[in-house]
């Protein structure tokens, strides 16, 4: 009876620790809520990428060692002066980190490939979209970056002054695999804003699904457009865009986000935060602004917003001291009023040195936890079963 028992006992237990792992992994995936992981943060007056952490849990980022250069010019990748003039940031599904870069024209994707901070290593950062590509398509100015529920990267291209050949919202993929869209049929003229106004001037776009949301300064008229390609013919005509917002409602908006059920705009004429409610009418709805903001602290000429984990915001701040905001719904309530809810995130007043003129701010991938009571709820389970099995076996040996 010994050996047989021995092996029961043994396949039993496998089996058990087996299941107990399964069931832990299946019911983390989907009790789990997403923490906060950092921030990275464009300094166009550092001219380098930032990714910004808080090691030790206290709500920010400014105390020693939690404020690292991410990606700038010492690059081993070989790109020259790519961080000059980062106008926009995207953290994508893949965990690549796109950006746009206003002084070489071009769009660059980062990975950190070896985990240890940063994308300054040899091959972790590469030319993903610019005016050399295949198509001939212009990048005078890449102002915003989104990924769409295909995963393609939508790239807000908005012309200048001195080269006025158009405003266009361009779908971009890597179709050959080799790491870049500038190759032929890898890119093409979405939505050409130029077509609805002629003095489109684009910045920030913003997917929830297969809507997109666009914010347009239209020379003085600002506006935030809705396009969604309902015919799915892969681009957008004038029938498939609408305008939320008009000029009367003076949402002056560079920065603009979303998560997956609303979608903010960061006025940059009243320094507040409003949610855009759609229905037979739009109904723009403050959810904080600058009287908010920690005394010592100021909050002016914001250009960007950010979305992140459990319906937080992130805002950049270039009044001084320049600072950048964490904006925290603590009671859940959609809004962003309450006591404790805006957060000195960094400060150069604190930091001595970051920020000096930040840009562009993205959320870095949530980390997904557990649910501490799920968890151990299992293990109790699973530690009464085996105590139900071990008796079963005893009496059978």
């Amino acid at each position: 009876m010994f050996a047989p028992t021995m092996r029961r006992l043994h396949l039993v237990g496998s089996g058990f620790v087996a299941v107990i792992g399964a069931c832990l992994t299946a019911s983390s995936a989907q009790a789990a809520s997403f923490a906060f992981n950092g921030l990275y943060v464009s300094d166009q007056g550092l001219d380098a990428i930032y990714l910004t952490q808080d090691f030790n849990q206290n709500g920010d980022a400014n105390d020693l060692g939690e404020i690292n250069v991410f990606f700038d010019g010492t690059n081993a990748s070989g790109l020259a002066n790519p961080t000059g003039n980062v106008f926009t940031l995207l953290q994508s599904r893949q965990d690549f980190l796109y950006y746009g870069d206003g002084d070489t024209d071009s769009v660059y994707r980062l990975l950190d490939t070896n985990n240890d901070g940063d994308a300054l290593d040899i091959g972790e950062a590469n030319l993903w979209f610019s005016a050399d590509n295949a198509n001939a398509f212009p990048l005078l100015t890449p102002n915003g970056l989104a990924e769409g529920s295909d995963g393609a990267i939508y790239i807000v291209e908005a012309d200048t002054f001195g080269s006025p050949s158009g405003d266009f919202v361009y779908r971009t993929e890597d179709l050959n695999g080799d790491g870049d869209a500038n190759d032929a049929g890898e890119s093409s003229i979405w939505l050409d804003l130029q077509a609805l106004n002629p003095s489109s001037s684009p910045f920030e776009i913003t997917f929830i699904g297969d809507v997109a949301y666009i914010t347009d300064t239209a020379g003085g008229s600002p506006v935030i457009y809705r396009a969604e390609d309902v015919d799915g013919s892969g681009a957008i005509d004038a029938a498939e865009v609408t305008v939320l917002t008009d000029p009367f409602d003076f949402i002056f908006s560079f920065g603009l986000a979303s998560n997956e059920n609303d979608v903010f705009a960061l006025n940059f004429l009243t320094d507040e935060v409003l949610r855009i409610d759609e229905g037979p009418t739009t109904t723009l709805t403050p959810v904080w602004d600058s009287t908010f903001v920690p005394d010592g602290f100021t909050f002016g000429f914001g250009f960007s917003l950010a979305a992140g984990p459990n319906g937080e915001l992130a805002v950049t701040s270039n009044d001084f001291p320049e600072s950048i905001f964490r904006l925290l719904d603590l009671n859940q309530d959609g809004d962003y009023f309450d006591e404790g809810e805006t957060v000195v995130y960094a400060s150069n007043d604190l930091t001595g040195f970051f920020p000096d003129r930040p840009r562009a701010v993205a959320y870095r991938t949530p980390i997904a936890v557990p649910e501490p009571g799920l968890a151990l709820g299992l293990l109790v389970t699973g530690a009464l079963g085996f105590r139900r099995w071990r008796r079963r076996s005893d009496a059978i040996g």
